[in-house]
């Protein structure tokens, strides 16, 4: 049977696939959109926070969110549904500063240009910032934030940034400017689950509404997996799960061209799929998979405020703090706080993360490992007092956007390799602020699960991969978003935009996207004076973030205090594979060494904070680095960039400690596999100080949990010359002078033996007093 032909096919219904389909089909052409999600009518959002079955998106499961873990570097959240990220976001609409697009973009692409286009979408989502003279107010927490920014001298820098958001008559049931039925907001928090009220001027609300108005058909549960090139156009293969089947049906549409609009991560991972699997599009850039940025997000609670913050009164973010070292700063550091709303359930159960509630503490802080003692806490208490004097915290700013997605030659699997250490300056600057605005609110700061315990990076802002640039030696796509080398093919969202913007990244993506398509428009028309029929009804709208002051030499640098120290180490020894048993290290390695299988490491052992690492009873740190194992890495070893070391977590007596080694890495066959290491340090009766502490028991698991089989075993050593080199190599930043530095190394030396005088010494002490040392 001969596939279906329309004049273009949009892969994707966010903020860019939302645009691509409206503008198409008003100039009309015979548009389908394609979304893997599912249409959200008003009052259908799910509230069940006990049920991730109506939460969880897969093939087989359609629901809202997408979690994915990339390699064990960044925790990626994206959205499936009609309507993609503006379901679950939180509804800001905040243009890009001038300076952003001084490097990096291709010309033509400005502030200056996408101005009218801001404009453009800025009335097509009706946005606004929240006012007084709304029919509710502005929410507590957002006076809050007000005030702790004029207690900490930045009011200067506090602004309401416009929201999305209709701020009608709360439970009045009204039509928008597109004849589409909403309510006004209800203040409830629930932004982040799906606004079941409609309040929220999502994308199915306004854009998509007006696509489906002009004549474009839309395909829900259909997931898009091929691109091909036909005469005149492309054949766009997909899976049609709309029959609630886990295997869908397979079905093909051809068009004459293509809108890939999936969102950074999808998009980046259909084109790669298409240039190295299918061999469908040789021609895309190398430059596929590269300049990935995860927008510099970072997640904070704050517990026990002084005054209530209600967190579950009033939209998702209201208000927002801008933190700028200015342009000649040598750290030209960037980023906004943002105040951040939960749905009431959400706020009750976040009282399970309340620093005085302390984590369940086990040494193993393995992704696995956290979601099972996450879990063992669900049962949050009920709601109180405390519940209200808590609140989120959410930044984001300018990261390297130096992120890399591949896939593995062998598994096919998406890859993600994500440095951590280069955009460690930024996340310490955003932590110091957030601690100065809990402290201004007479509360706690404490961060996320993930990025406490394994430094793990949560981003619901995924950007690049499919970076837009002036030649393809730059860029996948040209300033229009076509795909070079591929006539027809377009890229029309987060994936192309080609830095880390720092602010809420949508109303970028919309503008870039509002831009392009009437570039496209007017070619694929013969029409060049083609544009929008709203652009005749946007006015100009004021930026908030424009109005912020910026001191001349940059906004005030935090006044908490932030010690980092890292250093490096070097351990080497032998293993043996499939070694019986697996806790005969001594064993194995002499088998290994027979053998001649020498593994090593080379690691970057980095303490973001002195103080947290101290009072930490486990002492977590980041370990990046290069891991050599024959038989599992290859003759490159293979690279470590969010491995977890503890020093001197609890064992299992009171004078015993261990560190632990927790590296996981991907195996030249591409499987994942774990270097779980231990180094036992107690008084084994023979003072054995320097073995204790220089020997690492070691095993090979396969996967990245401690739960694994143990493929191969052994035992490493660091010998005298490398911790000299380690001790040489100890480096402190965040100290304001050489005093500080020297006391910030003095305080990590005695803690460590501070704890090896408990280990060896102290046991021994009642001995002494009564002078019977044997």
């Amino acid at each position: 049977m001969t596939p279906e032909r329309v004049d273009a096919v949009v892969i994707g219904s966010g903020f860019g696939g939302a645009i691509a389909a409206c503008r198409l089909a008003q100039a009309g052409q015979r548009v389908l959109i394609l979304e893997r999600g599912r249409r959200y009518p008003r009052g259908s959002f799910p509230r069940r926070m006990d049920s991730l079955q109506d939460w969880m998106y897969s093939d087989a499961q359609q629901g809202l969110l997408e979690v994915r873990p990339l390699l064990t570097e960044m925790l990626a959240l994206q959205v499936a549904g009609y309507g993609g990220g503006s379901l679950l976001y939180n509804s800001v609409q905040m243009r890009a500063p001038a300076a952003l697009f001084d490097k990096g973009w291709p010309q033509g692409v400005t502030r200056k240009s996408l101005d009218p286009y801001y404009d453009l979408a800025a009335y097509m989502l009706d946005v606004k910032p929240i006012q007084e003279s709304q029919p509710l107010g502005v929410p507590e927490r957002t006076r809050r934030l007000r005030q702790a920014a004029e207690s900490l001298g930045r009011s200067g820098q506090f602004f309401l940034p416009n929201l999305a958001v209709n701020f009608g008559q709360p439970e009045s049931v009204s039509k928008n400017k597109f004849g589409v039925d909403q309510e006004g907001c209800r203040h409830c928090g629930e932004c982040i689950i799906g606004c079941n009220h409609h309040a929220k001027n999502t994308l199915d609300l306004n854009y998509l509404a007006v696509a489906e108005q002009h004549g474009a058909q839309v395909k829900t549960g259909c997931r898009a997996h091929r691109i091909t090139p036909e005469a005149g156009g492309y054949c766009v293969s997909y899976l049609d799960h709309s029959d609630g089947t886990p295997q869908g049906k397979e079905a093909r549409i051809l068009t004459r061209r293509v809108f890939l609009c999936a969102g950074a991560v999808n998009s980046t991972e259909l084109l790669l799929r298409c240039r190295d699997q299918h061999h469908t599009l040789p021609k895309i850039s190398a430059k596929l998979g590269h300049g990935y940025s995860a927008n510099g997000d970072l997640l904070t609670l704050v517990f026990h405020t002084k005054e209530e913050m209600l967190p579950s009164r009033g939209p998702g973010i209201t208000s927002a703090i801008l933190f700028d070292r200015g342009r000649h700063h040598k750290d030209p550091t960037w980023f906004l706080l943002e105040d951040g709303g939960v749905p009431e359930d959400m706020a009750v159960r976040g009282q399970s993360l309340d620093p005085k509630r302390p984590m369940e503490k086990t040494g193993q802080v393995l992704w696995e490992d956290l979601l099972r003692v996450i879990g063992a806490r669900a049962d949050a208490p009920t709601a109180d007092a405390r519940t209200q004097h808590s609140t989120v915290l959410l930044l984001m700013g300018r990261d390297h956007a130096s992120g890399t997605m591949t896939l593995d030659g062998l598994t096919g699997q998406l890859r993600m390799r994500w440095e951590l250490a280069p955009n460690l300056p930024l996340y310490t600057a955003q932590t110091r602020l957030a601690q100065d605005v809990a402290k201004a609110l007479g509360g706690e700061l404490t961060h996320n699960p993930t990025w406490k315990l394994l430094h793990q990076p949560i981003t619901i802002h995924n950007l690049g991969g499919c970076n837009m640039a002036d030649d393809p030696e730059h860029g996948v796509t040209d300033g229009h978003g076509e795909v070079f080398g591929h006539p027809g093919l377009f890229v029309l969202d987060g994936s192309i935009i080609p830095r880390a913007i720092g602010a809420n990244p949508s109303h970028t993506i919309s503008a870039v996207a509002e831009r392009s398509i009437e570039g496209i428009i007017a070619r694929i028309t013969g029409q060049p004076s083609w544009q929008a029929p709203e652009r005749a009804l946007a006015k100009h709208m004021v930026e908030p973030l424009d109005q912020v002051h910026i001191p001349t030499l940059g906004t005030a640098e935090p006044e908490s205090h932030m010690i980092s120290i890292s250093f490096h180490e070097t351990m080497s020894g032998s293993v043996f594979p499939g070694w019986s048993p697996s806790t005969d290290f001594v064993g194995a390695a002499q088998a290994g060494l027979k053998s001649g299988n020498k593994m090593r490491f080379t690691l970057l052992i980095s303490i973001l904070d002195l103080d947290e690492f101290l009072s930490d009873v486990d002492h977590t740190a980041i370990a990046t680095g290069v891991l050599h194992v024959p038989g599992f890495t290859g003759s490159e070893g293979a690279p470590i960039s969010a491995g977890v070391f503890n020093l001197f977590a609890p064992s299992d007596r009171p004078d015993a400690r261990k560190m632990l080694y927790a590296l996981p890495f991907y195996g030249e066959d591409g499987q994942p596999y774990l270097l779980d290491g231990f180094k036992d340090v107690r008084d084994h009766g023979s003072f054995d100080v320097w073995e204790s502490n220089t020997t690492l028991y070691t095993v090979i698991r396969q996967g990245h949990s401690r739960q694994g089989e143990v493929r191969a075993s052994g035992i490493l050593s660091i010998d005298l010359a490398h911790v000299l080199k380690l001790l040489a190599s100890l480096h402190v930043t965040g100290a304001a002078n050489a005093k500080e530095r020297a006391h910030a190394i003095e305080r990590l030396g005695m803690a460590f033996f501070g704890a090896l005088w408990k280990v060896y010494i102290e046991p021994k002490l009642p001995k002494l007093a009564q002078g019977v040392i044997q």
